[in-house]
């Protein structure tokens, strides 16, 4: 599982950091491997923190994501 979280300033000062320690935290929880890469904003501050999971089709961007939103991401992986 690949999933992009912003590592600017406005997505981070927003719970980004907290964000990639939930998705590490429910992928151990559930025996997923995962790879989180930090990227940039795409310049819509209103939906940051956006966390974009990599699937068949392409990448599935979600957000404002909170912790919370963490185990939907997941699905019934």
């Amino acid at each position: 599982m690949k999933v992009f979280v912003p590592l600017d300033s406005v997505a981070v000062a927003l719970g980004a950091d907290a964000l990639v320690s939930a998705i590490q935290a429910e992928a151990a929880r559930r025996g997923v491997a995962v790879e989180v890469v930090r990227n940039g904003s795409r310049g819509m501050v209103w939906l940051e923190p956006l966390v974009e999971l990599v699937t068949e089709a392409g990448r599935l961007g979600f957000g404002p994501m909170t912790v919370a939103d963490i185990p939907g991401l997941f699905g019934d992986l």
